[in-house]
């Protein structure tokens, strides 16, 4: 089962287990999918007055371009709007050197419709994250994380959790169904807190585990005294001139849910890889510390960490060089630096065998490898 797969059985079976609101909510609800940004409350991230386009060569590679998901079982190649067509997705968009080659839209969407891309907005965090401390709002990815929620701090070994543990997934937390329960379905993040227990000393272990984002998000608040949404507006939203206004999932109290449940234009998820793919750069501005871009798509296996995440980046294969933001129910934002190329994935739900079986990071290699 994949970590996607996992949490999506964690959240239902643990919502059926907690009582009161959370049980009916997850009940009534079900499976997450796309239309919870707009069941659930949420903050808007404001757009600026200015708006990035990229240069159009539409579908210029249209009947070049031949691809397979491996879903078949052989390898059946085709062009790839039969591809998309076959399967639940929203959208695909195909960015080489600022130009955009190619774009589908399915699932009765268009370019201007909101895509959820849940944990997508991880790697958003983190970006956040290298932000507030190259600002001096934190110290550093070494600082305690009770400095910011003391809450913690009788819960043995949590004097030992740091921000990099949450950013690379090494705290050490115990997996609990009811705290993803909580903090998707609940109507606030904080209760989440309660639980918190650790199966392993901090930095010694990798799991994925979505609580260590949501802390992130409390710490970034703390720290800045701003919701994450606001200081994405400020600080990424408007400065690289996304066209749209996008909006991020809260608990009834407004607190972000910075673990996942974002909602924005595949174009402007686009901007936010090309940010990445020129190191944190905007058109000679730099956005993001360039040391933080370089340190979070760079494999890092020590003090825990696992060899294909860090920095709530999916890092890939050496012989690419590429890496990506990823969301459940194949969210992705794919970067290949050395091509220049971003390509942007957003699907609704798929057949639960289906989805085990495609296999899209795969598919964006055949893309690149015929670019």
């Amino acid at each position: 089962m994949t970590f996607h797969a996992r949490i999506i059985s964690v959240l239902l079976l643990s919502a059926i287990l907690l009582p009161g609101c959370v049980l009916m909510r997850g009940v009534f609800l079900g499976y997450p999918d796309h239309k919870d940004i707009h069941r659930f409350p949420s903050s808007e991230i404001a757009a600026g007055d200015e708006c990035f386009e990229f240069k159009t060569d539409i579908n210029s590679i249209i009947e070049n371009v031949k691809v397979t998901d491996w879903s078949s079982g052989s390898p059946y190649f085709v062009t790839l709007d039969k591809l998309n067509a076959s399967r639940p997705v929203r959208s695909m968009l195909i960015i080489r050197n600022d130009t955009l080659l190619y774009d589908f839209y399915g699932q009765q969407t268009t370019a201007d419709d909101v895509n959820p891309s849940y944990s997508v907005a991880k790697s958003f965090t983190s970006a956040l994250i290298g932000i507030a401390i190259a600002e001096g709002h934190m110290e550093s990815v070494n600082q305690q994380v009770i400095d910011f929620i003391p809450e913690l701090k009788d819960v043995p070994m949590a004097e030992k959790l740091q921000i990099e543990h949450l950013l690379n997934m090494t705290s050490g937390f115990k997996l609990k169904l009811k705290t993803d329960a909580e903090i998707y379905y609940g109507n606030d993040v904080t209760k989440a807190l309660k639980w918190v227990e650790f199966e392993h000393e901090p930095g010694t272990y990798q799991e994925y585990i979505n609580l260590d984002v949501q802390l992130l998000g409390l710490i970034l608040h703390r720290a800045t005294g701003k919701k994450s949404s606001e200081y994405l507006s400020e600080k990424i939203w408007k400065p690289i001139d996304m066209c749209s206004d996008a909006i991020w999932t809260t608990d009834k109290k407004g607190e972000d849910k910075t673990f996942c449940c974002m909602g924005a234009t595949a174009l402007d998820y686009a901007k936010f890889g090309r940010l990445y793919l020129n190191n944190g750069n905007w058109n000679g501005t730099q956005i993001v510390p360039k040391d933080w871009v370089e340190k979070s798509v760079r494999r890092d296996t020590t003090n825990g960490s696992g060899f294909g995440y860090n920095y709530n980046w999916h890092i890939g294969e050496k012989a690419y060089g590429d890496y990506m933001a990823d969301g459940m129910y194949k969210q992705h934002i794919y970067v290949h630096p050395e091509k220049k190329i971003v390509i942007v994935l957003m699907c609704n739900r798929d057949d639960k065998v289906a989805a085990e079986r495609v296999r899209w990071r795969h598919v964006f290699r055949q893309i690149v490898d015929q670019l």
